[in-house]
């Protein structure tokens, strides 16, 4: 009896531990990824959101997305390229409420030279091993 109570109550506290991560685990969720798109080359955004009346912003201007709870944006290397970055080489999205005009920041992490930032170095040491 009492190994069944601790099992039901450890499982409550599971549960309600996954249900108050969802709004994390859709921000882990996004992701960067550079796609061909006719014979060019775009960076495609990706994650989930609360619903499509949740419109997503970068730099102050709206995103035109695909999908309602699962959106996908996918824009030009040369629109992406204008987009300032966060120091982790990260896309700073914002996520707006339509009705509420509740706003959530998101940084999705971009491919690593996906925007072709150089880094111009002082010196490099390599040491054999």
């Amino acid at each position: 009896m009492v190994r069944s109570l601790f099992l039901a109550l450890t499982g409550c506290a599971v549960l309600s531990a996954g249900l108050s991560a969802s709004p994390a685990a859709a921000e882990r969720a996004a992701s960067a990824r550079l796609v061909h798109c006719g014979k060019a080359t775009c960076l495609r955004l990706s994650g989930r959101r609360d619903g499509a009346a949740t419109e997503l912003r970068v730099d102050g201007r709206v995103l035109s997305v695909v999908g309602e709870r699962s959106w996908q944006v996918t824009v030009p290397l040369a629109q992406a390229r204008t987009w300032r970055l966060t120091r982790g080489y990260a896309v700073p999205i914002t996520l707006v409420d339509r009705a509420s005009g509740a706003e959530r920041m998101l940084a999705v992490p971009v491919p690593p030279g996906a925007l072709g930032a150089r880094v111009e170095l002082a010196s490099l040491i390599v040491r054999a091993r």
